[in-house]
């Protein structure tokens, strides 16, 4: 039969130091994560800004091209032809730009939604540490007030 190797038993400095790793690794992933939803949330906010933009251009547009179809079914010249592709042409780039906007703001929107559940389980996680570290604090004070003769 072989023999089984004992495991040595862990040291209280490998494992104090593994915790306070933990801590400052948890607490410096809620500082990125505070920063990647600041960031985040700009860039949210300047999409929207830009698709409404776009919204508000596109129905100019689409005016300006009903009008231009109506003078050039009234009277067709090459102008009025010219017009209505000119018109047809600038509403299709808004289109074009205003599906990419509002494709990327989807995908920065979905970004964003799981960043804010990232931070709200990170701060959770710490303020029961920093919870934890005063409770440990507080048995503390007692064991050495309790410690101390008391003087006669």
């Amino acid at each position: 039969m072989a023999v089984k190797k004992k495991t040595p038993v862990t040291k209280n400095s490998v494992i104090s130091n593994s915790i306070t790793t933990s801590i400052s690794n948890l607490k410096l992933a809620l500082e990125n994560a505070t920063r990647a939803v600041t960031e985040r949330t700009a860039e949210s906010r300047k999409l929207m800004l830009e698709s409404r933009r776009l919204k508000k251009r596109r129905t100019a547009q689409m005016g300006r091209k009903k009008r231009a179809i109506a003078a050039d079914r009234k009277n067709h010249t090459a102008d009025s032809g010219k017009l209505v592709r000119t018109a047809t042409s600038e509403l299709a780039a808004t289109d074009k730009a205003l599906l990419k906007t509002t494709a990327i703001r989807q995908s920065v929107l979905a970004e964003l939604s799981g960043l804010k559940e990232s931070l709200k389980m990170l701060s959770v996680y710490v303020k029961g540490i920093n919870a934890a570290d005063r409770q440990l604090a507080m048995k503390n004070k007692r064991a050495r007030r309790r410690a101390k003769p008391k003087a006669q």
